[in-house]
């Protein structure tokens, strides 16, 4: 960053009320005018500041992508596997264009009411057990993340990127969903790093678990027996992963702990869901860009899903 650019950005930070109240009176979108050096600083601009930003850039590539409406014909009873079907096939440049709904054996033309339908009925749709892909979290039986035994069902992946798609195409669209996912998750769509903070949201039990390792002394808590490994438990049968190469012959010490705490957060948000993850945000970024998106916080992106009911307490 340069001298000058830097010297801007303080001196936003410290107007933020007044720079964020410029910006929504100005006509001139962020790229265009004066201020455009904030698009790479989004960190000063409030969040309805930032998503009028996003509308003008998803705008701008609509332009770009201006094609035929794409049709969705579906039966009720089968709307999440026919639409992925319809789906699955087209670009990402086709996915950009306008959708309309077709319920099979119904009358009507679509003025926008039976996409939100649809929307509604693929959020519950996605979370259904039939399709193994997500779970609720321990901690708050709320909020979803991806389930690590996913691949019992053979074309978890292809899903894990329809959903990815259906996800940033409401967003595209301007359009709610009635899903909510864990923080860590969020965090993986905007590319941020996942912490052990994070594992608080997502398993509180655990989380108390970790801070108990990491305030007490090993030895005296009776915990001098961990290695870096964990157990993971499938369908009755437990197996034992490592967290680091030779894992089990590396006893966790009070010196080492931090690490641990590290490495086992990671996998229970990260590592046993990997391929999950990937097939997701290839789903998502094919319709919005990461650079894009990630101008958001987790939580901004909550609301940005979801809409104001269960985010805004926590915004």
């Amino acid at each position: 960053m340069c001298p000058d650019t830097r010297k801007f950005i303080t001196f936003a930070e410290q107007h933020r009320i007044v720079l964020n109240q410029i910006l929504r009176q100005s006509t001139t979108p962020l790229s265009d005018g004066p201020f455009q050096v904030l698009v790479n600083h989004t960190r000063v601009l409030d969040f309805d500041v930032k998503r009028r930003y996003f509308r003008q850039e998803l705008d701008k590539i609509e332009e770009t992508n201006r094609r035929e409406d794409i049709a969705i014909r579906v039966r009720r009873e089968h709307v999440f596997e026919e639409s992925f079907r319809e789906l699955h096939r087209r670009s990402p440049e086709e996915l950009k264009s306008r959708l309309y709904v077709i319920f099979e054996g119904e009358e009507g033309q679509d003025a926008g009411g039976l996409l939100r339908e649809w929307y509604q009925i693929i959020a519950r749709e996605i979370f259904n057990p039939h399709y193994a892909l997500f779970t609720t979290t321990p901690g708050d039986k709320v909020t979803y993340v991806c389930n690590s035994f996913s691949h019992y069902n053979p074309n978890h992946l292809d899903y894990f990127k329809f959903v990815g798609r259906v996800i940033a195409k409401a967003i595209y669209d301007n359009k709610h969903l009635d899903c909510y996912f864990s923080r860590s998750f969020y965090k993986h769509i905007l590319g941020q790093a996942i912490s052990f903070k994070d594992m608080e949201h997502e398993d509180y039990a655990f989380y108390k678990s970790m801070m108990f390792l990491l305030e007490h002394d090993l030895a005296e808590a009776g915990l001098d027996n961990l290695d870096f490994t964990m157990e993971i438990e499938e369908f009755g049968v437990t197996e034992t992963r490592e967290l680091k190469p030779n894992g089990h012959n590396i006893a966790v010490t009070n010196a080492n702990k931090k690490e641990y705490v590290k490495l086992i957060s990671q996998m229970k948000m990260t590592g046993s869901i990997r391929s999950q993850i990937k097939a997701f945000l290839d789903g998502f970024y094919d319709i919005i860009p990461k650079h894009l998106i990630s101008i958001f916080s987790d939580n901004e992106l909550e609301l940005l899903i979801s809409g104001f009911p269960q985010s805004i307490s926590r915004i």
